[in-house]
């Protein structure tokens, strides 16, 4: 159809009225706390910096400029890496309501939903085609999957002469060649996997195929998301084929002409243009076409599939996505932006270490997906001074079963988050492994309970982890989840 002889087109110059564009800033600042070098704490906003100093307006409407020597050092950081798109979108009205979920996508993440069972994440993918459940591990150095898994896959299973370690002791693995690994878009090919019994000949329930370790979720710049249950991956990190010399200018022409598509009509008939803006209160879509012209649409004249994805669609995210500013806005910054605390960690080996308080003794905690619940290693819990029970209980993991026992602890803090009055449980974290390189690095595993009750955050890419520091601590959260029959503890 000729789009020219669509009978819309003749409204396309009594616009304005009909598409108010969005404030691009609330009338209130979001106002800072920040503190000078001697303590002394007050609230404003910045207005504009030099190298060496900043000019801030406090609550009362006063402007005052202090040189970044007058400011504690994390006040003089914040400043030094302010800009005004940061500002401009910290006090963005509809740019608070993104969610993690939004703001990722348009940096090119994939998305998808995981499920959380017993504080366990799991994801759907497939092993060699054959459909298969995974469980997100951070804690796990390296990923495995279960002997009865692979050989259901078809896979070549080596003999079982590698020795692997966890909370229940060691056991033996085998290694096996993967032809394929599938998660949402990304593919993962030709790749060594250790293959274990990781259910104790039947002991425990079946009820996932795969541990996806630390070491795929660190190749795939994985994001981990607890408070939207959601994982994102970066697709092309994984075999990504080399771009042909001279491509860049392509690739910026392509995406210049990629806001461009063809839309279907509700009669069948089609035409090729860019949404440019939109009213929900009117139902009317602005288009605007290859050649300039720009006409609205009523949603209702759409098919289905494009009336659905109008209603969907937000001016301020297809902005954003075009603007450069914030395609180099890293994942620390845009999550700060919404109020997460972000502090880095350090590797060892693939395991995430955060520093931190219990009892007021200094920890270093693993942070760790696939544990159920928070485990203290039973030598750092005596030295914290914790009152610990009769070794009564149980945790499992790779090697069976291990004693452990419940302790009370008063506070535990990691960066501006503190968990008060909690039980937990105490084990040698260590058993039969204490020798292998990495291992005895931590003192306890910071597990999935805490780390969904903080909204937590992980992103691989910039090594760093994102707290909620407000909501904690929750009132309802004391209450220690009882050990599920599975293994709470992968191996490390």
């Amino acid at each position: 159809m000729n789009i020219r002889k669509l009978p819309v087109l003749c409204l396309a110059l009594a616009l304005p009225s009909l598409f108010p564009l969005p404030s691009q800033a609330q009338e209130a600042s979001v106002y800072r706390r920040f503190s000078t070098r001697d303590g002394k704490p007050f609230y404003a906003v910045v207005v504009e910096k030099t190298t060496t100093s900043v000019t801030l307006k406090l609550q009362d409407g006063r402007k005052v400029t202090k040189t970044l020597r007058e400011l504690e050092e994390p006040d003089q950081n914040f400043v030094r890496k302010w800009t005004k798109f940061k500002d401009d979108l910290l006090n963005n009205a509809e740019f608070s309501k993104l969610t993690v979920k939004e703001m990722l996508e348009l940096r090119g993440y994939q998305s998808f939903e995981f499920d959380i069972e017993g504080n366990h994440i799991f994801v759907e993918g497939q092993v060699n085609g054959k459909p298969m459940r995974f469980m997100v591990d951070t804690g796990a150095d390296s990923s495995l999957i279960h002997s009865g898994s692979a050989e259901e896959a078809a896979l070549e299973v080596g003999p079982y002469e590698v020795p692997i370690f966890g909370v229940g002791g060691k056991a033996m693995a085998a290694v096996t060649m993967v032809p394929s690994i599938k998660l949402g878009d990304a593919v993962i090919e030709k790749r060594k996997l250790l293959a274990t019994d990781l259910f104790q000949k039947g002991k425990m329930p079946k009820d996932y195929d795969v541990i996806f370790g630390a070491d795929f979720l660190r190749e795939l710049d994985a994001v981990i998301s607890y408070r939207e249950g959601r994982m994102f991956l970066k697709p092309d990190n994984i075999n990504k084929p080399d771009k042909p010399r001279g491509s860049a200018g392509a690739g910026a022409a392509a995406e210049v002409k990629a806001e461009f598509r063809r839309w279907s009509m509700a009669d069948g008939k089609t035409f090729t243009a860019a949404l440019s803006d939109k009213n929900d209160k009117e139902s009317k879509a602005l288009f605007r076409f290859q050649d300039g012209r720009i006409a609205p649409l009523e949603y209702a004249k759409l098919a289905e599939a494009d009336r659905s994805m109008v209603e969907k669609w937000s001016k301020l995210r297809d902005d954003l996505a075009k603007q450069q500013d914030f395609r180099t806005l890293t994942v620390k910054e845009l999550l700060e932006l919404r109020n997460y605390q972000s502090f880095d960690y350090r590797l060892s080996g693939n395991h995430i270490l955060v520093d931190g308080v219990l009892n007021n003794t200094k920890a270093r905690f693993l942070i760790d997906t696939g544990a159920h619940g928070c485990v203290l290693h039973l030598g750092f819990a005596q030295k914290a001074g914790l009152t610990i029970g009769p070794m009564d209980q149980k945790i499992f993991g790779i090697g069976g079963e291990a004693p452990a026992a419940l302790a009370k602890v008063p506070n535990m803090k990691i960066g501006d988050s503190v968990i008060e009055d909690r039980e937990v449980l105490v084990a040698d974290l260590f058993k039969d492994g204490q020798a292998l390189e990495g291992q005895g690095d931590h003192d306890a595993l910071f597990g999935a309970d805490f780390l969904r009750e903080l909204d937590t955050v992980i992103s691989y890419k910039e090594n760093r982890m994102f707290l909620r520091p407000g909501i904690s601590d929750k009132p309802d959260g004391g209450a220690l989840p009882k050990p599920r029959e599975s293994p709470d503890t992968p191996p490390k």
